[in-house]
């Protein structure tokens, strides 16, 4: 199955779903938002829906979600299906991170499973690389445990049984790169309370996983290390602080907007973001970019949503 996040989430760089799903684990037909679908773009915007379907013993959740149609076309590779056992990510569906390692499993059309680790899982990912962590590449059939997205990333696209590499190396672009360090803040308090805003993510199924989240993730001008500290930031003081977060939609949505137009002006065209062809850059822009579309009306001008589609 393909995933794609349109609409409100777009994931449309051909992320594909592996099969054999486990405890811990998120079924999906077709996947088209996070929480919103109201996600705009200056050309036509259409309200996508959201089903969640009811929690099993075995899979998580499902969500069946539907979208406007692409805006390009993609030719993708001959499906590939590696020796059994099937490589397996570990990984959240929230993380920009464990996008980037989707990716190349999706823009080479390799079939592999993908399981979603509850976010306070700590069991799973300590026993396959000692800490708790993700993504998480496991290959049983090559003997091969591994960590650190852009690694998964050139291990999955350097390998020829996957056939003959796709990406280019890293343009080394300081704009992208700037883009993003003025505007994470932002987007960080924008992001983070939608993300634990339900249960719907399959890594926030459970509240203790949404607690678990809260607690690693300040938002507000904390230093991490008080933020966790419960004698000086309680659990009730943090989610309160989530929410004076999300109460400032309003004023920060704004912004957000006018950080989307200046990202127009860097990006080359729809199929990659720099000059020349797919990239590693677009690994890393196209894995954050994704993460702001769970922004409820955030504006995308037409090359942002058309960089999104492709």
């Amino acid at each position: 199955a393909m995933l794609k996040f349109k609409s409100a989430l777009y994931l449309s760089l051909a992320l594909a779903l592996g099969h054999g799903i486990h405890a811990f684990s998120f079924s999906s037909s077709s996947v088209s938002s996070f929480l919103h679908a109201g996600v705009k773009s200056s050309a036509k915007s259409k309200a996508g829906g959201l089903r969640a379907m009811a929690r099993t013993k075995t899979i998580l959740c499902s969500l069946d979600l539907h979208a406007r149609p692409y805006v390009g076309k993609v030719e993708r590779a001959p499906a590939i299906t590696p020796k059994s056992p099937l490589p397996t990510l570990y990984v959240y569906d929230h993380c920009p991170f464990c996008i980037r390692a989707r990716m190349i499993f999706g823009l080479k059309n390799v079939r592999h499973e993908l399981r979603f680790m509850a976010n306070d899982e700590v069991e799973i990912p300590t026993g396959l690389v000692g800490k708790k962590i993700a993504p998480i590449l496991e290959m049983k059939s090559v003997g091969l445990t591994m960590p650190e997205s852009m690694d998964i990333v050139k291990r999955i696209d350097q390998d020829e049984s996957f056939g003959a590499p796709i990406l280019r190396t890293a343009s080394g672009r300081k704009d992208l790169s700037a883009w993003q360090e003025k505007h994470s803040e932002t987007f960080r308090l924008l992001q983070r309370p939608r993300y634990v805003a339900t249960g719907i993510l399959p890594e926030f199924a459970f509240s203790s996983a949404r607690d678990a989240y809260v607690r690693n993730h300040p938002v507000g001008d904390f230093k991490k290390a008080d933020w966790q500290d419960d004698s000086k930031c309680s659990p009730e003081f943090r989610w309160g602080e989530y929410r004076k977060a999300m109460q400032r939609t309003s004023e920060l949505l704004p912004v957000a907007n006018e950080a989307i137009k200046e990202l127009d002006q860097l990006i080359f065209a729809p199929e990659h973001c720099t000059e020349g062809g797919l990239s590693y850059d677009d690994i890393d822009l196209f894995g954050r970019l994704r993460s702001v579309t769970i922004i409820k009306d955030l504006v995308l001008t037409d090359k942002v949503a058309a960089y999104l589609d492709y």
